[in-house]
């Protein structure tokens, strides 16, 4: 099936914060979204400590399972950050496409959209056993660090809006992204319109429009800035996308097919399937 031209209208929606619904429409055929930013590093997250070696030999011993060397060191040094350049390239279903790293994940952070242990906690029963959440991008899905067997250190993508008919705890059901820690780190990097190749935007792409709709009508915007907020993408039956800009704990807590998904069946890339609905 050919794929569709998306129309994609971005919408702020602070719920809780007193804020009210801004509309922000946007072209998801617009040759190029901007990046999140053009510095390359990594931010640390405000008031964070590093993971003491103490904390770590506990998460271990948790999961009965040794860290990777790369990533204990990355947690003892940083524990959790913000990548300025985000954005890393994967195969999904056979095709290339796109996500960002919002955040690496800190250790024992007070903050749900930024915590492991929330995360670890929240999708205890949906997520591949033997796998440890270790970031998110910036629409709620995980990226994960296998822990055993002969994917141990590897990094999948773990979509949190899939049909009922997908195995959310098969690895197997889990794009493979890096084979280590290291290498996931060194694969991020600035937005590649490439990526798109003609098909459906990427989740990077859409987010990314998103994300500049909402600078446009408020320079000081920043996803940044509102950690505990995610993009939800939502689709009707004609392929018209809508992001919203929800709270993460409401919205993680809801298991829930996603809109990209829907558009993704729509578009003949997936089989459709059965809805997962909000409890």
């Amino acid at each position: 099936m050919k794929s569709r031209s998306v129309c994609v209208l971005a919408v702020l929606v602070l719920a809780g914060c007193g804020g009210s619904a801004d509309n922000v429409a946007t072209d998801a055929s617009s040759p190029e979204p901007e990046a999140f930013s053009t510095v390359q590093s990594l931010m640390p997250i405000p008031d964070t400590p590093a993971a003491s070696k103490a904390a770590l030999e506990k998460l271990e011993q948790q999961y009965s399972c040794q860290l990777p060397d790369d990533y204990s060191g990355f947690l003892h040094s940083k524990n959790g950050a913000f990548p300025a350049l985000d954005c890393i390239t994967f195969e999904e279903g056979g095709r290339k496409t796109a996500s960002d790293v919002f955040c690496f994940f800190a250790l024992d952070h007070s903050q749900p959209g930024l915590s492991m242990n929330w995360h670890r906690e929240t999708f205890s029963e949906r997520l591949p056993k033997d796998t440890l959440p270790i970031g998110r991008d910036s629409g709620g899905n995980l990226w994960l660090l296998s822990l055993l067997g002969n994917d141990a250190g590897s990094v999948f993508f773990w979509d949190h809006g899939t049909f009922e008919t997908v195995d959310e705890t098969d690895l197997k059901s889990c794009p493979k992204v890096a084979s280590s820690f290291t290498e996931f780190r060194n694969s991020l990097g600035a937005y590649d319109p490439s990526v798109e190749n003609g098909s459906i935007p990427s989740r990077y792409s859409l987010m990314a429009q998103a994300t500049n709709g909402m600078v446009k009508r408020d320079p000081s915007f920043s996803t940044q800035d509102n950690p505990d907020f995610v993009w939800h993408c939502d689709c009707d039956e004609s392929g018209d996308v809508s992001m919203q800009f929800v709270q993460y704990e409401i919205h993680a807590i809801a298991a829930h097919t996603c809109g990209y998904t829907r558009l993704r069946r729509i578009n003949g890339m997936i089989e459709e399937g059965q809805p997962r609905l909000p409890q």
